[in-house]
Parts: C-alpha cells; sequence; structure tokens
C-alpha cells in the first residue's frame, strides 16, 4: 500500500499515518510532495481550527522505519517508482488532483476520502455547498478515476448533526469520520464491496464564491433545524 502525503507538517498526513499504523495497515511507501502554490482564492470564511504541534511526516515515517521518498504526485520519478512496485492500493493523505498515468499503476485503486455527499456534492466546498443546499453531511469514500470525486464508491458514513453545532464543529466531525472509516475502506477495496450508486450526470462544485460564502452563517440555524437529532 502506498500513502500519498504531504512533505510538510500537515494534520491529515499526519493522522493518517497514525491511524494506518494503529489499525496495522501496510504502509509500504510514503510518497511526499512538496507545497504548490495554488490559483485558488482564499476562503472569506473559517470553518477549520488552527492547529500547532504538528509533526512532520518524514519525523513519522522515520519513527517507525516505513519507507519515505519526497517526489511530486505525477512526476516521471513518482511513475518510475510505481512501476518498480507495482502497487495494489494507494491511500490519499495529502495530495493534489492524481492524473490518470499515476491511477493506472494501482491494480485495486487510490482510495480517496471525499468530505460530502456524492454524487450530491461533488468537488469543492463540500461543507459550504452542502448547507447551502441543504443536503445531508457525509463523507464518501471512493476510488478515485480521471474525474474529481466520480469514482467507484466504497462507503457513505453520514454525519450526525447537533442543534448547536457551529461550522468548527462540522467541518472537524467530517474529518475524524474520514479517520474513522479508514481501516473498513480498505478492507472493502482489498474485497472489491463497491457500492451501487451512479455518478453519471452529477454536478461538480467549484470554489464557492465570497458572496455565498457570506450566507452560511445565516443559513446554517435553518439547516439544523432540518438535519438536527
Amino acid at each position: 500500500m502506498i500513502l500519498f502525503a504531504y512533505n510538510f507538517p500537515h494534520k491529515k498526513t499526519q493522522d493518517f499515518l497514525f491511524y494506518c499504523l494503529h489499525h496495522k495497515l501496510p504502509i509500504d511507501l510514503v510518497i511526499a510532495a512538496d507545497a504548490v502554490k495554488l490559483n485558488i482564492p482564499k476562503s472569506t470564511l473559517r470553518s477549520k481550527i488552527r492547529h500547532q504541534a504538528l509533526i512532520h511526516p518524514r519525523e513519522i515515517a522515520q519513527s517507525f522505519g516505513l519507507e519515505y521518498v519526497i517526489s511530486p504526485h505525477n512526476s516521471e520519478e513518482t511513475l518510475e517508482i510505481l512501476q518498480e512496485r507495482k502497487p495494489e492500493m494507494g491511500i490519499i493523505s495529502g495530495a493534489r488532483i492524481l492524473k490518470d498515468h499515476i491511477i493506472g499503476e494501482f491494480t485495486k485503486g487510490i482510495i480517496n476520502f471525499h468530505p460530502g455527499l456524492i454524487p450530491e456534492s461533488r468537488g469543492l466546498d463540500a461543507l459550504f455547498w452542502s448547507i447551502h443546499n441543504m443536503l445531508p453531511l457525509a463523507v464518501t469514500s471512493h476510488v478515485i478515476d480521471k474525474k474529481v470525486d466520480a469514482g467507484k464508491i466504497l462507503d457513505i458514513a453520514r454525519l450526525e448533526v447537533y442543534r448547536d453545532d457551529t461550522l468548527f464543529d462540522l467541518a472537524e466531525r467530517l474529518y475524524e469520520t474520514q479517520l474513522a472509516m479508514i481501516p473498513s475502506t480498505v478492507e472493502k477495496l482489498d474485497k472489491g464491496q463497491f457500492m451501487d450508486i451512479s455518478i453519471a450526470g452529477s454536478a461538480y462544485n467549484k470554489k464557492m464564491p465570497a458572496e455565498l460564502e457570506q450566507t452560511i452563517p445565516s443559513k446554517l440555524e435553518s439547516y439544523l433545524n432540518k438535519f438536527a437529532t
């Protein structure tokens, strides 16, 4: 199993490493990519906690004896590594969009955890779009393909919502749900157990415009009234 990661302190990469290790999932190699500048506007509305005291993934790999290489994920260097190793499956703990030539080197596939209900909430800002469109919150684990958030679905975990939730609560539980799903999702992919859900014809959400972002706090109360247990 190959773990796609970031080569800098990053909460998701750190936690995915620890969860995989705790559940004794065999990580054969960590392929870590350096940070790149993205041409995406910053959100005007915060929903994520600012973290500190993160451990660099290279240090975690060294502590547990994991092989760790630094390489851009879509590079020829990464392709050569994969062609030599012939991996069965991968997990994304930190990566930009992977290209076809990388995806095709995995015999079973690469797992992604999307913090939204697929196909209803594909794409960016899934939390905000779900609130805006009054859709249930969920994490969808799936095998990636050349379309974004559109591969075969492995599992869906609906999020429990409470009347006093904030955006930070919802975002953090969506994230923690991804962690909880790791072992069962790996098992489902290993056994080839996919859900019978079609992605065909579903829309892909782009970055939410700033003017729409500013309406989310006022819509949150109505959203919680609809979905809270």
